[in-house]
């Protein structure tokens, strides 16, 4: 028996049976929607809310000083790292006998793009992400006839302007 946790507006947790909720076709507000672009422009939602995990890190230049009578390193340099996004979830069709063909098909377009892939979720947005890159990506052994896993490792990436304008003087 799965559970789901719904948040509530004041910020209580709600725990309610999932397996009933799915198989009745009800539909359960999301706290945190997902939404990819997708290559042709529009945008796709995840139908069911994903797990989104972020971890990052600070990138630190450190040089040993010869000789030293002190201990440690100097720190030259920090700049923040990628952050990396763990994102997993299941698409799920509503009749218990076909499967999610159709959601799985748009997903994978949406990550095989060439390109970086615009998104839309408020927990990225609080962490100025916009965009993301996919790395590695799977779709594990479901179990059930109308259930496709899936699992996304992404990087946030920042748009840089690379040329300079130089001006004449």
């Amino acid at each position: 028996m799965g559970f789901n946790t719904i948040f509530t507006k004041n910020n209580n947790i709600t725990v309610r049976d999932a397996g009933d909720l799915v198989q009745s076709g009800q539909t359960v507000s999301m706290v945190l929607p997902l939404s990819f672009r997708l290559p042709d422009g529009s945008w796709w939602l995840f139908p069911i809310e994903p797990l989104i995990s972020i971890s990052g890190k600070n990138t630190i230049v450190r040089r040993n000083v010869a000789k030293s009578e002190r201990r440690g390193t100097i720190k030259e340099r920090w700049a923040e790292d990628d952050l990396q996004i763990n994102i997993q979830g299941s698409l799920v069709h509503s009749d218990l006998y076909t499967y999610p063909s159709q959601e799985l098909s748009t997903l994978y377009q949406a990550i095989t793009q060439r390109k970086a892939i615009e998104v839309k979720n408020e927990l990225l947005q609080l962490l100025n992400v916009h965009q993301i890159v996919v790395e590695p990506y799977s779709f594990p052994f479901s179990k059930g006839e109308n259930v496709q896993n899936y699992s996304i490792d992404a990087y946030s990436d920042d748009l840089y302007e690379l040329f300079i304008e130089v001006k004449n003087v």
